[in-house]
């Protein structure tokens, strides 16, 4: 009973610690991770609204553990597979116990009949040996038939009855052997079903766990896949509205280089183009760059985007600084840019550059005004197409985006 209660009781545990790898979370179960992601997003790319950034980030994160989650469905399921075979051969192997149960209990009552016929018979020698001395009715009957005949004849017959009678108490004693051991073997037989149940009832419970875990990780992978396809359909429906949104603008960024250049021919004309010193400075001294210039793959396009400038992560409000001497060429609304201003600092190195602040939330310069480097020229916002307050600058070169890296570091 002790042995068959540790069994049942190893048996309950599986159930608990069958599953050794753990269920992939759904992807928007990690919030963490997701919102940082979401931030990044953010910051690379201007104008994408917080709602797709979380669909990118979560199927980006549904993308990334789907290998993990796809192994250990598949380590789930070779588990089950191994946890049925041995329930199989379990019940097998019980069933083969109790035909080999059943067989012996056959033999043993066919031996006990046997037993009980050759017991009466040799009941009924021992009783017809007592009433006649020691000599048996029939040994009787058989000398008397002895002394009619020949002696050679009789006593041959004799002889042939004692060994009769000899081999039915032969039988009996063989017989009550065999039922010994066979009920020896029995007993064997029936402890080892009795462990076998007990095993029996453990490949049970680690089927049932090995099932329940096979669900969680088919059920977790099906979660992903779900995730990422239904997060893809969204990109995929936000595709046509993004490029859209994308051509603007580009076609607002070509507008605006066609402007400075052609700002710059007319200052030249007049005689009042300004030529800087070669140096500019950095307009959000202090403040990281949360996202540099550069070509990147658009997340819900697929296509290389440049990223026209760099971004500094200035909160709200912030003064923003002139990068250096110069004329403001425009200072107003200007679509996703929000409140933008741009200065033309004339000719660097015999190159017309131009520098852009972006997305403030209020401007402090007018169109055609000469500031000098480090005035206060607008205050950093989120205006246009911003999802944060930060400060969006840029360089143009002979009219064309160039990284602002070099020129203020």
């Amino acid at each position: 009973m002790r042995r068959r209660l540790g069994l049942v009781l190893t048996a309950a545990a599986l159930a608990v610690v069958m599953p050794v790898t753990s269920v992939v979370a759904d992807p928007r179960d990690d919030k963490s991770e997701v919102d940082e992601r979401v931030k990044e997003l953010q910051q690379e790319f201007e104008g994408l609204d917080e709602d797709l950034a979380r669909v990118i980030a979560e199927r980006d994160a549904a993308q990334e553990k789907l290998p993990d989650a796809e192994a250990e469905s598949k380590a789930a399921d070779d588990a089950l597979a191994e946890a049925i075979e041995k329930d199989e051969d379990m019940a097998a192997r019980l069933t083969s116990a109790e035909n080999a149960q059943k067989d012996l209990k056959d033999t043993i009552k066919s031996g006990t009949e046997e037993i009980d016929k050759h017991k009466t018979s040799a009941t009924r020698i021992g009783r017809q040996a007592y009433q006649n001395s020691g000599i048996t009715s029939d040994l009787a009957m058989l000398l008397q038939m002895a002394e009619g005949t020949s002696a050679d004849g009789g006593i041959g017959r004799v002889d042939s009855a004692v060994r009769s009678q000899q081999r039915t108490i032969d039988k009996l004693s063989e017989q009550r052997a065999l039922n010994k051991n066979n009920e020896e073997r029995l007993s064997g037989v029936t402890d080892k079903i009795s462990d076998l149940k007990d095993e029996a009832a453990e490949a049970v419970l680690a089927k049932e766990a090995a099932q329940v875990d096979a669900k969680k990780k088919a059920d977790s992978l099906n979660d992903l896949i779900s995730a990422k396809d239904d997060a893809e359909k969204t990109i995929s429906d936000n595709k046509d509205k993004t490029e859209k949104q994308l051509a603007d603008e580009k076609a607002e960024q070509d507008r605006l280089a066609e402007k400075v250049r052609e700002w710059e021919k007319e200052q030249e004309k007049k005689g009042k183009f300004v030529f800087g010193d070669g140096v500019l400075a950095n307009p959000a001294k202090g403040y990281p760059t949360t996202s540099p210039f550069g070509y990147r793959v658009h997340p819900i396009t697929g296509a290389r985007k440049l990223h026209t400038g760099m971004d500094f992560g200035v909160p709200c409000g912030t003064p923003i600084r002139s990068a250096g001497d110069g004329i403001v060429v425009t200072s107003g609304w200007t679509g996703g840019y929000g409140n933008r201003v741009v200065i033309s600092h004339g000719k660097i190195k015999g190159k017309s550059i131009a520098s852009t602040y972006n997305h403030n939330t209020k401007l402090k310069v007018h169109d055609g005004q000469r500031v000098k480097k480090g005035d206060i020229i607008s205050y950093s916002g989120t205006t246009g197409a911003s999802t944060g307050c930060h400060l969006h600058f840029e360089i143009m070169e002979n009219g064309g985006y160039v990284d602002p890296k070099p020129f203020i570091f």
